[in-house]
């Protein structure tokens, strides 16, 4: 009985520590036309939530970037940006 105390506390905190180290619903979604939405929560590197919404700034940057564009950020909620990409030089 004891040891199954003990394994089911170890279960326990490993599950809450590999639920800190997830980021959440990173990864950018579409949300209209040229139109997208990134979010998450911070990692071991972001010590604030400025951190986390720079983070996503540069990510959604650079998401745009790769398709020939630029990031114009739209709304800002949380952490959770919307923005837009729009070709380079407009």
């Amino acid at each position: 009985m004891k040891v199954l105390r003990s394994l089911t506390i170890v279960v326990g905190i490993v599950v809450c520590i590999y639920g800190c180290a997830t980021t959440g619903t990173n990864g950018v979604v579409q949300i209209g036309p040229n139109t997208y939405r990134i979010g998450g929560l911070g990692n071991s590197t972001d010590f604030s939530g400025s951190d986390v919404k720079a983070r996503l700034y540069q990510e959604a940057a650079e998401f745009c970037r790769k398709k020939g564009g630029v990031m114009v950020p739209l709304k800002s909620t949380g952490q959770e940006i919307q923005f837009k990409c729009v070709p380079a030089g407009r």
